[in-house]
């Protein structure tokens, strides 16, 4: 066991694939595990298993003091924290899943709210059984461009051998490695609540029965993958974890797929991924772009099918041809708008602009992918200003009241004067009612009374005061 752990210091400056044999180049694994594949959706409860695995540990002080100081101690934290993993794609010979680490601990303990909680890390997992032994990666982003690996083998019925990796995303190498074999604690020691020390602690136990079971419910499958109901064999019970010459840490890892706390973790991922694709400020708008869709196509088919009346009874064709680009009316006193959008009727100066329009709006194009946490945006200034909040943080204002961060003056004086001052300046002058922004009036305008700010003479002096 000391020559694995000895082999496996050498990896520093090697292909990623050197971790595990499917992580050839370019594969599905290696683009998974260094987070490069589309996110894929929460899977719903009860199509694939999900469990929560919670780890409890136990460090001597003087362990604790020397960790603190270990640079691949700060880069694996985030693993060592309580996780919801869940299935989502089986392959033959492998599965992908993925996880939800809580940081600071569930947000809730025992009924009440954990106040060290902090928020939701994803993390991805790559697990198989092979010549009866499990093998499993779990691997999450912890500085952009950079992963932390976490690579488990189980050795026999009562030791895994287990390495911390750091993989530079660019060039796939791996930066920072760390070995040890963790051993599970005797029953006895569990017993009397001591720790299990390999150096202090000759008790003899092979924990065979304990394999013997995990096998007997692989082997069970129509085709022998790895399953969560393995990695729960696997893992239930207590562990020591050397540290060099150092007091022993000990984990207490206990996995479960019902009660309360499943129950509320669960839930918490789901609002956490459902309110990150569609929050709930843009959810109204999807849902009003929506019925403003459907309203538009039902007039249109009106409108054609008085065309085809009209058509029968002159001869002519109106309204037998349909094309991407509308030209619309033209106000008098207004810029000349050249085209209108078939999906929505906005319209715009130059067919560039509408187009634009119908691929960010309509269509969800998002070609510009951010490279550090990989997501993607319609514009190229969207982008820029997302790489400057979150990632960078230049040229940032943040908010004196909520922390929140902006990436340009004007964004947040508007957020100020709309969430904090909760200023409604825009005013209908139809029926009075007030809005936040101009958009929402200019969307009242022309839902409600069929106009636009021009026809009713708005001017950019008088809404610039506002």
């Amino acid at each position: 066991m000391d020559e694995l752990v000895r082999r496996t210091d050498l990896l520093v400056g090697a292909h990623i694939s050197s971790l595990y044999k499917y992580l050839t180049w370019d594969s599905i694994a290696v683009n998974w595990i260094l987070f490069r594949l589309h996110r894929q959706a929460v899977p719903y409860p009860g199509d694939w298993p999900s469990i929560v695995m919670d780890a409890k540990f136990t460090v001597p002080e003087v362990t604790g003091m020397a960790l603190a100081q270990s640079e691949i101690s700060k880069f694996v934290s985030y693993l060592t924290q309580p996780v919801l993993m869940m299935t989502e794609i089986q392959e033959e010979d492998y599965t992908l899943g993925s996880g939800w680490t809580f940081l600071g601990g569930l947000p809730e303990l025992t009924g009440k709210t954990n106040k060290m909680y902090t928020g939701l890390k994803r993390v991805r997992t790559i697990g198989s059984v092979e010549n009866g032994l499990g093998i499993i990666l779990c691997a999450t982003e912890i500085l952009p461009g950079l992963v932390a690996i976490l690579r488990i083998q189980e050795l026999d019925g009562r030791h895994n051998l287990s390495m911390w990796s750091v993989v530079d995303q660019e060039t796939q190498t791996i930066v920072l490695t760390q070995t040890q074999i963790d051993r599970r604690m005797c029953d006895l020691c569990v017993l009397m609540g001591e720790v299990c020390d390999p150096l202090a602690c000759k008790r003899e136990q092979t924990f065979e029965e304990v394999r013997t079971r995990r096998l007997a419910l692989h082997e069970k499958l129509d085709k022998p993958r790895y399953t969560l109901g393995y990695h729960k064999e696997w893992f239930n019970g207590n562990y020591t974890m050397p540290v060099g010459p150092l007091p022993p840490m000990s984990i207490d890892i206990r996995c479960y797929s019902s009660g309360p706390a499943y129950r509320y973790a669960l839930l918490s991922v789901l609002q956490s991924e459902v309110e990150e694709v569609q929050p709930p400020r843009s959810s109204f708008r999807f849902v009003k772009q929506e019925t403003e869709k459907m309203h538009y196509f039902l007039n249109l088919e009106v409108e054609n099918l008085r065309d085809e009346v009209e058509s029968s009874k002159d001869g002519s064709s109106r309204g037998s041809e349909s094309t991407a680009l509308i030209p619309a009316k033209k106000r008098p006193g207004s810029p000349s708008k050249q085209y209108r959008c078939e999906t929505c009727g906005m319209t715009f100066v130059r067919g560039y602009d509408m187009k634009r329009h119908v691929n960010a709006v309509h269509q969800k194009i998002r070609d510009f992918k951010c490279t550090h946490c990989m997501k993607t945006f319609t514009q190229s200034g969207h982008l820029h200003e997302h790489i400057r909040v979150v990632h960078s943080g230049v040229n940032v204002f943040p908010c004196s009241t909520c922390k929140k961060r902006f990436g340009a003056e004007s964004k947040l004086l508007r957020h100020i004067r709309t969430v904090h001052e909760n200023a409604r300046n825009f005013t209908c002058k139809v029926c009075k009612n007030t809005y936040k922004e101009k958009a929402y009036l200019k969307r009242h305008l022309r839902n409600q009374h069929d106009v636009s700010m021009d026809d009713l003479g708005y001017s950019v002096e008088s809404l610039s005061t506002n």
